[in-house]
């Protein structure tokens, strides 16, 4: 009910406590008329739409994103007064919206005719706060026809999801995320440095090429000038394996302390695992990713001279969960042998040198650059006081 509806029924009650007679039965019959036709010709005109949304496929942590949702009024009907969007209206959201206050949307808007066949367009931003892959929360049409006694409210599910990706991790955050950003910064420099420069054919020379690519041998022969071409070092692959593994809870009944604390250090290996991605391939090397949870991409890993873009590694970045320690060291051995002797830089929690990593260990070749992801000062902390509080 609306302040309308509300005001109707407040004079029908005016009218039960007043001397009977006329003219306060028609009043009544009027104010009692108002409600009944009102509710009925409000449920029947109650709007029944189709949408299709537009959106994009990844989107980061914390950011919002545009997107853009289509109405169509398929019924005979026009649907009148209405008002539109991704919102939070009505008593029975009220509580749920707060306790799980997960994303948030531009406000509704209002519409006063959407007639037969027609269509609208709701244009607008969207966050979500966490990483993984999101279902787009149900589209809702609130209709206020006639006369605003009533409010019919109908949710659209939008059937539709979207990759949140980790945020990067800022150097600026932390001495700690300073110091492993650049190491990753000059892995990668002395990586497409050292990269060697092979030989692989002449062409006919173009203006600005340098004089010490000349042939004179082939100018002489063909009578044109030609210059010797050279492989970039671009082309060369490197391999990240991002170990979705934790380390083992010190007790079985870990406080929440304890579970708060190894979330959000899951969560910094995925914002270093997105900065790492972004890094390697700013320098246009050629970025093979393998997450300890997930298979593969067919066609990818199989074949090497397939390059996967960087948008896909970030959606399994987004859908990344934790695993055993055994069964991602299991997982990085294998890598490492199809691998053979390409660079390959493993990012994990777990200390190397720990009983979980003993095998992995032994095995780790020369080309491959192990790093640890270490805890922030302030997680050390919060879970020091978790521990003295339990």
């Amino acid at each position: 009910m609306t302040y309308a509806s509300v005001f109707a029924l407040l004079g029908i009650f005016l009218t039960l406590n007043v001397i009977w007679g006329f003219p306060w039965s028609g009043m009544m019959g009027l104010f009692l008329a108002i409600l009944l036709i009102g509710f009925a010709i409000n449920r029947a005109m109650s709007p029944k739409l189709k949408l299709s949304v537009t959106l994009p496929r990844v989107a980061i942590a914390g950011e919002p994103f545009s997107l853009s949702v289509r109405l169509t009024n398929p019924r005979y009907f026009p649907a009148i007064n209405l008002r539109v969007g991704f919102h939070r209206e009505g008593l029975r959201l009220i509580n749920r919206a707060l306790i799980l206050r997960q994303w948030d949307a531009s406000p509704p808007v209002s519409v006063q005719i959407l007639r037969s066949g027609g269509q609208i367009q709701w244009h607008g931003s969207m966050r979500f706060d966490t990483r993984g892959i999101h279902q787009l929360p149900p589209f809702r049409v609130s209709s206020s026809f006639p006369f605003h006694l009533y409010h019919s409210r109908t949710e659209i599910p939008c059937q539709t999801q979207i990759a949140i990706t980790p945020v990067p991790a800022n150097p600026n955050d932390d001495p700690t995320s300073r110091l492993m950003l650049a190491e990753i910064g000059d892995w990668t420099q002395q990586l497409v440095a050292g990269a060697p420069v092979e030989y692989i054919g002449n062409r006919e020379y173009q203006v600005g090429v340098p004089v010490r690519r000349w042939d004179f041998a082939s100018w002489a022969r063909l009578g044109r000038p030609i210059v010797r071409e050279y492989q970039s070092p671009s082309i060369q692959s490197v391999t990240l394996i991002v170990d979705t593994s934790q380390p083992p809870a010190q007790s079985r009944h870990a406080s929440a302390g304890e579970l708060n604390a190894h979330a959000q250090q899951f969560e910094r290996l995925m914002s270093i695992a997105t900065t790492a991605i972004n890094e390697i391939t700013s320098r246009r090397v050629q970025l093979a990713l393998h997450v300890t949870d997930q298979p593969d991409p067919d066609g990818f890993h199989g074949n090497r001279s397939a390059i996967e873009p960087s948008d896909s590694m970030l959606v399994r970045l987004a859908a990344a969960e934790p695993i055993e320690p055994r069964r991602a060291e299991k997982e990085i051995i294998e890598v490492l042998e199809a691998s053979r002797r390409q660079p390959v830089l493993i990012l994990s929690l777990i200390d190397l040198n720990s009983p979980e990593r003993s095998e992995l260990a032994s095995q780790l070749p020369s080309s491959a650059k192990y790093l640890q992801i270490e805890t922030m000062p302030e997680q050390n902390a919060d879970t020091s006081n978790a521990k003295l509080k339990s």
